[in-house]
């Protein structure tokens, strides 16, 4: 396979050159380095999700860490799956401040491609991403603004009930434990009630509105809790 390293120059004091480049499992890695003070940055971000990093400097290991759940661990096992990609790498002094750690190789033997990425290639890239952006935000903008308009008209007052009923049992539920699972849970499942409600007892439509709204923050709400709590 060969590599193709793109090359990009950091204003960051800490890290001032950033090297990234793409698996044949489509897996990014990252190499920043501090050739000053000696340091590398390892880090590896999975298509599954997962993602870690790991601090060198000079030879030395000072730290690694997932940086999904935060956890200090040894990522032995799991960067050393990656040496033959890091070892890529086309810059021999980087390579040997890495120490070889991981069975990265202290010396660029392969074939590789480097790639320069100028500030003015990012400018005119971040226009031309813009350029697309916009009408495609203004249309959304229109759609939204005359759904906004429905939605305000069909609201009644027993709709406001039922999201002042919902914000305060999943307030209740946070301040129970303090724990984003219960009140995203519990926000999904006293919206299923009241649009419940409204088709049994009220004989009417549920406002779709507080159903999206309770059960995309309760989605939200769960999502938090179970990584990152």
């Amino acid at each position: 396979m060969r590599y193709k390293w793109q090359n990009l120059k950091n204003p960051s004091w800490d890290y001032p050159e950033i090297y990234s480049t793409i698996t044949i499992h489509y897996d990014q890695i990252k190499v920043e380095a501090n050739r000053a003070l000696g340091q590398v940055r390892l880090e590896v971000k999975t298509l599954r999700g997962e993602h870690y990093e790991s601090i060198i400097r000079n030879g030395v290991v000072l730290r690694e860490k997932d940086l999904r759940t935060g956890a200090l661990t040894d990522l032995t096992d799991i960067l050393s799956v990656y040496r033959k990609d890091f070892s890529s790498l086309p810059d021999t002094p980087i390579l040997t401040l890495i120490g070889g750690n991981y069975g990265i190789l202290t010396e660029f033997v392969g074939t590789a491609e480097r790639i320069e990425v100028k500030d003015s290639q990012l400018l005119r890239r971040l226009l031309r991403l813009l350029r697309g952006i916009f009408p495609l935000l203004k249309k959304w903008c229109i759609h939204a603004r005359s759904n906004l308009g429905y939605y305000r008209r069909a609201a009644s007052k027993s709709d406001l009930f039922d999201m002042a009923l919902i914000g305060t049992a999943a307030y209740a539920a946070f301040n129970y434990n303090f724990d984003y699972l219960s009140a995203g849970f519990t926000l999904c499942v006293v919206s299923l009630l009241t649009g419940l409600i409204d088709w049994v007892v009220r004989r009417r439509e549920p406002w779709l509105l507080k159903i999206y709204a309770s059960i995309t923050l309760g989605t939200i709400a769960v999502y938090r809790g179970y990584f990152f709590q």
